[in-house]
């Protein structure tokens, strides 16, 4: 069995050879051919050589897209379907071999789709209540409007004075809802942007990293059947064609597995570091959007209370002469005062 450089992450192999890569396969050390010898044989004689050890490596030169086949794609598919699978079912399709069967991130997936529909909830809610409080700024400046238009039209001074005293607080009510329904407005602006860019970006980010991890697995998958069926091929003292004649797919598949690997662990790091953000930005911003929103009430209905006091002794004094006319007391048709 050809020896080929399964992984490249030994610190020592790094240093040492740099420029060699997983699916690069080990044809001499030290001189002495061992092509066709087993992985083993190989290793134990590297491990028993003095230094310096000369490896001589036949370089693995191809396109990397080449390893994405059918089968691959297909194995790609099965670990999408089974990747809420209990741990007995995973093993008895292989998946116990491959890391991260339940990956913890993925279930950052349901705590996304949670978090939107909490703030479609909060949008929901803060919408309609600023349309009602939008409504009674209208119907308290209207209230206003008619308070003053009765001060208007009112002879005696005293009720003037009353009617407008009611109708500018009733307008500065008003006022008041209005310029706190403008402090307000940009709360449902972020939960929005929240919502409609920051959530759906991160679960872009994530589908991208499951879809690499996928990938990874699949070609750990691969690689495992394929040390299977060399392992069977070994025990009927059998030759296998592939394995004679050079092992090619066998490296690609590693050198791919290598390549997948890297992409896959740097895809996770990032992913981590953006969804820790997403769940500090989370506490962080609904603890101060409810502060402020608490503020912004509790200021605004301070100052309508300030309003009102002003209004709290007003007496309301009617010529009543100026609406009644000459009447017979006796008939039950006029009005009794």
């Amino acid at each position: 069995m050809p020896f080929s450089l399964i992984s490249t992450k030994i610190e020592e192999i790094q240093s040492w050879f740099f420029r060699i890569r997983a699916g690069d396969e080990v044809v001499a050390v030290n001189g002495i051919c061992v092509k066709g010898e087993r992985k083993s044989a190989v290793a134990q004689l590297i491990q028993c050589s003095t230094n310096p050890v000369k490896i001589t490596i036949n370089k693995l030169e191809t396109d990397s897209s080449k390893g994405k086949t059918l089968d691959i794609m297909m194995k790609k598919i099965k670990h999408k379907m089974v990747e809420f699978m209990d741990a007995d079912s995973a093993d008895a399709l292989g998946l116990s071999r491959a890391i991260l069967c339940n990956d913890p991130l993925l279930k950052k997936m349901k705590v996304l789709e949670d978090n939107t529909l909490l703030y479609r909830n909060l949008i929901g809610f803060f919408s309609d209540l600023f349309y009602f409080q939008e409504k009674i700024s209208h119907y308290q400046k209207e209230f206003g409007d008619v308070f003053c238009e009765l001060a208007a039209h009112e002879a005696h001074a005293n009720a003037n004075e009353a009617f407008t005293v009611f109708g500018e607080a009733h307008r500065q009510l008003s006022k008041k809802q209005s310029d706190s329904l403008k402090n307000l407005r940009p709360l449902i602006a972020d939960l929005v942007t929240y919502v409609d860019k920051v959530i759906p970006d991160t679960q872009l980010t994530l589908k991208k990293y499951l879809d690499v991890k996928y990938e990874y697995l699949s070609y750990c998958l691969k690689l495992k059947e394929m040390d299977d069926e060399e392992m069977e091929y070994h025990s009927l003292n059998e030759g296998l064609y592939r394995v004679e004649t050079g092992n090619y797919e066998y490296r690609l598949m590693l050198r791919c597995r290598q390549e997948t690997r890297q992409k896959f662990v740097q895809m996770r790091n990032d992913v981590m570091v953006k969804i820790e953000l997403l769940d500090q930005k989370h506490v962080r911003d609904i603890a101060l959007q409810l502060t402020h929103y608490a503020s912004i009430m509790k200021d605004c209905l301070s100052e309508c209370s300030s309003v009102l006091q002003n209004t709290q002794n007003s007496p309301i004094e009617i010529d009543i002469t100026q609406v009644c006319c000459t009447a017979n007391f006796r008939d039950p048709r006029c009005l009794a005062f």
